[in-house]
């Protein structure tokens, strides 16, 4: 059989193909004025004046300390208040990127961290896939529903994900499928 036949090539190439398409050093500059901000956010959204001053705060918390260890931004609230638009005008205020998944009903890990590369039909896991669509190494990182997370025999999927979002192992997160180290500690969470 010829070597380019083989079933493996596919596999191999799919994976040198993410590995590229990766944002390694890809980084988005965030705009500094905290005013316009505000004003993008109030032009968006009606109301919520709480929650935006909250996000003021922590914007501007990051910008006078420069630490890359931030707390994740939480929303909560019922269906339909406007938690997803109001993260994702939280991305175009500062001129970042947005990357989205939704955990709802996940209950295998290697969804949250990615399958490893020896099983057939293997693939990176959400966090990867977010980032990789989004094209930098900072995005606004939505992660929808994850309150819905299930648990079953095939992992936590939650203990994986406070891996991605625990600011001390995130900056070395190793996706299962790319084996490699993926420096998380950039992107702003919204859960």
């Amino acid at each position: 059989m010829n070597s380019f036949q083989s079933p493996e090539v596919g596999m191999i190439r799919n994976y040198i193909d993410i590995m590229l398409s990766l944002p390694w050093s890809n980084v988005t500059e965030d705009k500094k004025d905290l005013k316009k901000v505000r004003e993008t956010l109030d032009s968006k959204h009606y109301g919520l004046d709480t929650v935006k001053d909250r996000i003021i705060e922590y914007l501007a918390v990051k910008q006078k300390t420069n630490n890359q260890r931030s707390p994740i931004i939480c929303l909560v609230g019922p269906p339909g208040v406007g938690k997803t638009t109001l993260a994702k005008n939280v991305a175009y205020s500062l001129g970042r990127k947005v990357a989205k998944i939704s955990v709802g009903g996940v209950s295998d890990e290697a969804d949250i961290v990615g399958h490893r590369r020896a099983y057939l039909g293997s693939a990176p896991g959400l966090i990867i896939e977010g980032i990789k669509k989004a094209g930098t190494k900072n995005p606004v990182f939505i992660i929808d529903e994850i309150d819905k997370m299930t648990k079953d025999i095939k992992g936590d999927p939650a203990s994986s994900l406070l891996e991605v979002l625990d600011k001390e192992q995130n900056k070395t997160f190793q996706d299962h499928y790319i084996e490699e180290e993926f420096d998380l500690s950039q992107v702003m969470f919204i859960a």
